[in-house]
């Protein structure tokens, strides 16, 4: 019991390293992230998403950074996160001790080296990343005997759903595994449970839209939009294999993802106590690299764009594989301790490697170069007001908008569809509302790269731009550069 104790300790001080490697002096940004904190900050001063943001993310994601920006903004979220890593450590882990698993530290550990992996991770507080922790949750919940534990598995889909939806299709199998196995209470009332579970996420969660007036553009932007536009661009089959084969040897998961699927298929052909688990865990793992396979989603350009971040959810889908492996799988797996220790390195070496190369290579978040900007140390030096600073096409800048706690002067705060569309806003109505509202609020710097190609997709929306831009606005000399970001409106006649 002793050994235990010291083996938890390690884990959750091991999370907490790695979490550490994230914290907000470290936590570099990108544009998904800075949008998700100013929405956040902004929900606080009353404004809606949706109906004041457009977007097109499931709404979980916000109500997290609104609760981190009221416990202390940065740092609040970043206890948040690492709370929830903390959270899936400590019960993955008891969930390995509970069934007996040999190198019950393993699976749990195995977990926090990917979900840090930096070469995968883009930051931490992203959608992707929760559906993680999720993930474990759920999993542990299956594989409890507490009473309410369908009740649970339904909340946890939901909140899933809720937080990136093209994640729910990788707890399906485990949710059939959950209906149809051997269980005192009936098929009925299990599956009445799990609605249930779900629908205690889902009505409190519209009911809060229906009464800020924001129910139809909740629907029209997080789920119609996805699947009417965002979903429709293509590639071939071969595009997506070889995109993930890039991505796991890149992002260094190649080598436990091998393991982990020839372990799990080499389980299913023996004879492993519980295959049903252990197929739905391999289901599992592999239906959260689905997001590949929803879209080319080419960015603009002719060629295929690797989505590495899609990927993170493997981490909670290749552990909680080897976890069913290990324990149920008595035929294959040796049963010697020293003789699993060519596994355990296979599995870890890498990615400790990894771990320690990212640890003492730091970069600190002021070195960034958005954030150390020219641009955006002149703004410091000349602090704009709310409305009083747009920020078109280049998204990472978006940081600004919550570093000096101002809001956008308009509701379509960051702009990819006219580079990823060629049928977004055929008629440039979109388009011409910006500048009406920049011009409504006589908004006063404007951040863009009048060079950055491609910009837009179709040529009229690029010329109408730069008419309204360089109609209204005159460019900022940067000391030291050739060109600038900053526009600044004319003076009034």
């Amino acid at each position: 019991m002793r050994t235990g104790r010291y083996t938890l300790l390690f884990l959750m001080a091991a999370s907490l390293v790695l979490s550490l490697f994230y914290c907000p002096p470290f936590d570099l940004g990108i544009s998904d992230k800075e949008i998700f904190t100013y929405i956040g900050w902004a929900m606080s001063k009353g404004l809606v998403p949706y109906r004041d943001f457009v977007d097109h993310k499931p709404p979980l994601i916000y109500f997290v950074h609104l609760a981190g920006i009221a416990a202390g903004g940065p740092w609040g979220l970043w206890v948040i996160n690492a709370g929830l890593a903390l959270l899936a450590t400590v019960l993955f882990y008891n969930c390995c001790r509970r069934h007996r698993v040999p190198f019950a530290w393993l699976p749990p550990l195995l977990f926090n080296l990917m979900l840090r992996d930096n070469l995968i991770s883009e930051g931490i507080n992203m959608t992707r990343e929760y559906t993680a922790f999720l993930y474990i949750f759920f999993f542990c919940t299956l594989m409890s005997r507490t009473r309410y534990r369908h009740y649970l598995l339904g909340m946890l889909s939901g909140l899933t759903f809720f937080m990136q939806q093209d994640q729910l299709p990788a707890l399906i199998p485990f949710l059939l595994y959950a209906i149809f196995t051997i269980d005192p209470v009936p098929v009925g009332r299990r599956i009445a449970y799990l609605a249930a579970g779900f629908f205690t996420v889902l009505v409190p969660l519209v009911a809060w839209f229906v009464l800020h007036q924001a129910a139809a553009d909740l629907w029209q932007q997080a789920f119609l939009f996805n699947w009417q536009t965002y979903t429709t661009q293509r590639k071939s089959f071969g595009d997506h294999f070889r995109s993930i084969k890039r991505v796991l040897d890149e992002g260094n998961y190649e080598i436990a993802f091998m393991v982990a699927l020839i372990l799990g298929c080499t389980a299913l052909i023996g004879r492993s106590r519980k295959k049903g688990l252990i197929g739905a865990a391999l289901a599992g793992m592999l239906l959260t690299m689905i997001p590949e396979f929803l879209g080319g989603r080419f960015n603009g350009y002719e060629t295929v764009i690797d989505y590495v971040y899609y990927f993170l959810p493997l981490s909670a889908g290749l552990s909680v594989l080897l976890f069913t492996v290990v324990a149920f799988d008595d035929e294959n797996i040796v049963q010697r301790p020293m003789a699993r220790l060519p596994l355990v390195v296979l599995l870890c070496a890498s990615l400790v490697y990894t771990a320690f190369q990212h640890g003492t290579h730091l970069l600190r978040r002021s070195e960034d170069p958005v954030i150390g900007s020219p641009e955006l140390n002149y703004l410091r030096r000349h602090r704009p007001d709310n409305y009083q600073l747009f920020v078109f096409q280049d998204d990472d800048y978006i940081a600004a908008y919550y570093e000096f706690r101002i809001l956008s002067p308009s509701r379509w705060i960051y702009q990819h569809f006219w580079s990823w569309y060629d049928t977004w806003d055929p008629d440039g109505r979109i388009l011409r509302s910006i500048g009406d509202s920049l011009q409504r609020h006589h908004t006063t710097y404007i951040i863009t790269d009048i060079d950055k190609t491609p910009s837009f997709r179709n040529p009229q929306h690029r010329a109408l731009w730069l008419s309204f831009l360089t109609s209204h606005y005159d460019p900022v000399p940067m000391p030291g550069n050739h060109r600038t970001l900053l526009w600044k409106l004319k003076p009034q006649p």
